[in-house]
């Protein structure tokens, strides 16, 4: 599975992901990111997310402790409440 994640632009897997990244970068829906506080992969990620995305930018956004990688399962229960409090507390639009 690891090899799915492209490594470089010229990754043939690289194509998806910037289309991904350019619709992603447009929509203003309400974003949440959650990461925990000890992910070694994808951690890094959450101040790029919470820069590029409209929608997540001027939110609260959670890090759950004493979580890794797969944080739902790590965390499930923490999770589950940050992500209905953001919904609780989101107008719609």
């Amino acid at each position: 599975m690891p090899r799915l994640v492209p490594t470089s632009p010229d990754d043939p897997g690289a194509i998806g992901n910037q289309k991904a990244w350019e619709v992603l970068s447009q929509l203003s829906t309400p974003f949440l990111c959650a990461f925990s506080d000890g992910d070694p992969i994808t951690g890094a990620m959450a101040p790029v997310l919470r820069r590029a995305l409209p929608g997540a930018q001027g939110r609260e956004h959670p890090v759950i402790a004493g979580a890794g990688h797969f944080l739902q399962e790590d965390a499930g229960p923490a999770l589950a409440a940050r992500i209905a409090r953001f919904i609780e507390q989101t107008p719609t639009q």
